[in-house]
This record gives structure tokens, sequence and C-alpha cells, in this order.
């Protein structure tokens, strides 16, 4: 079982070159493994945001057509909300990765890369036959760098660098953070694993520290920080269809987010807060092995 797991830390490893979107999936069903068994599962995950979460997308995006960029306060504030939602929820497509292990007496626990971090877990369930039902705790590590700042800096206090312009875009350099997450699952199976269904709640927290390349009218890049806090909750359905060792697995992840946070923008302190609320729309495909 060690060397299995030796395997699925080098998969997980290569992962973390993976972009930084898409959503937190789970793509496992509501039974657990055997004692000693290791599934291992691969494919691809999103985020998309709706309602509200797209509106304040929408407003950090049209600061680039709006000509001087944001200078009002409304338009300030739109684009401090804009980039909150996009830095904290995280709309996007990644690569998803995962690795789980039975422990025994209907006990599992699970490494998962999620295109953002890290998801480590564990689960009880209370199984019948065809039926099961589990009750998990997870904790998340955020860790992605997308890109690199400026040698410009606004957000260190000993920075005389002040932006004049109005602002124009924002995009992620780095993310950090952690979170906890409450899942549970129930789930049916078929004989011989053939088909697998599961329906379940998911809800939790997360806080995140981000940097990211400001740009102010007329294109002056700097770079600048911030931070987060996310709550969500929803739920999700999926399936699985195979013959062992081999599945496929689809998931689809609906929920609620609200997150709040702030902007440093400049050497002397000055700051923008935003907020975002809306619904999120989370599908994933995995082909998954047991072994």
């Amino acid at each position: 079982m060690t060397s299995r797991l030796a395997v699925a830390s080098v998969a997980l490893g290569g992962a973390l070159l993976g972009a930084c979107g898409g959503g937190g999936t789970l793509l496992h069903p509501a039974h657990t493994l055997r004692n000693g068994e290791v599934s291992f599962t691969a494919g691809t995950s999103g985020r998309f945001g709706l309602g509200g979460l797209r509106r304040a997308e929408r407003k950090l995006d049209d600061s680039i057509a709006i000509q001087g960029g944001a200078t009002t306060p409304d338009e300030r504030a739109g684009f401090a909300q804009g980039a909150i939602a996009r830095f904290a929820v995280g709309p996007g497509v990644a690569p998803f990765a995962a690795a789980r292990v039975g422990l025994g007496s209907q006990n599992e626990a699970g490494l998962a890369w999620t295109g953002r971090g890290v998801r480590v877990d564990g689960r009880h369930a209370f199984e019948w036959k065809t039926y099961a039902f589990s009750v998990g705790l997870a904790a998340t590590g955020l860790v992605t760098r997308p890109g690199k700042l400026p040698d410009q800096r606004v957000d260190d206090p000993d920075s005389p660098l002040v932006p004049r312009g109005g602002l124009r875009s924002a995009e992620l350099t780095s993310l950090g953070g952690y979170g906890l997450e409450l899942p549970l699952l129930f789930g049916y199976r078929s004989d011989a694993d053939v088909v697998q269904l599961w329906a379940g709640l998911r809800g939790g927290f997360e806080r995140d520290s981000f940097q990211f390349r400001l740009v102010e009218w007329s294109d002056a890049a700097y770079g600048a920080s911030g931070h987060a806090t996310r709550f969500w909750g929803g739920g999700l359905v999926g399936f699985s269809v195979g013959l062992a060792p081999v599945e496929v697995r689809v998931e689809v992840n609906a929920a609620y987010e609200n997150a709040r946070g702030k902007l440093r923008l400049n050497g002397d302190g000055g700051e923008l807060s935003g907020d975002a609320a809306g619904l999120s729309l989370t599908p994933a495909m995995g082909i998954s092995a047991k072994f």
C-alpha cells in the first residue's frame, strides 16, 4: 500500500503544474473502499459563476473599456467587487487528480488536487448492501502561482508608488490560504459496482490571501495584494459507470457563495473593500481505477 501511495503523491505533484481555476469537486461515491484498497482518479473540473457572481466579474471586465479606467467611487467599488469574486471564488477550468485509501471499519481517507490547492479529508460511512450514508471532514490548503508580479510594488508600506490613474484590470499572480468543509453523502450501488449514484450536501469556509497585477490607466502595471473570506453551501449529484477496476465518474456541484475582502492598492495604506454573492456551478468528470 505504501508504494501505491507513493505513486499517488507523484501523480498529484505533477498536477501542481495545472491551472489555478476550477472547483473543489468530490468525484467519489458514498460507499467507502475496503481496508487497504486504493483508488486513483484523474479528470477535469470547472467552476462557473452565475447571477451576482457573474455580474460582479463583468464590473471588473468593464473597467478596461471605461475611458480613463475606474475612477468614480461606484466604478472603483465595482472593480473591487469583481476582483474579490474572481480571486476568491476562482471561476475557470482545471485538471483534477485524487487518491483515496480504505482504512477499514467503513472509514476512508483522501488526498486531492483541485486546481487551486490540496484537499485532505477523512470520512466514515454507514453502509448496507446497496445503500450508504457518509459523513466527512475536509481541510484545504490553497497555493498557486499563475503569473509573475511586476517589479514595481504599491502594497509595500515603504513604497512611494501611488497609482494616480483609473483602475483598469487585476490579474491574479499568487494565492494562498486555508479552509474547512463538511460533506454529507447518500448513495446507491448496483451489484458488482457497475452503477453507483450519489447525492449530498456540502458547506464550508475559506480564507484567502493573494497578490495580483494591478493595471491603471494607461497601462502602468504594479504589484498589489489583498485578502478575502468566502462562505459557501450547496448540494451535489453524481454517478459512475464501469467494470472493475475502471469507472467513469461524473458529478455536478451547485452552491451559494458569499465572498468579502479588501484590495490594498497603494503604499499609503489605501484600500478598497468588495463583496460578491451568488450561485456557482461546478461540473466535473474523471476516470477512476481501484487496486
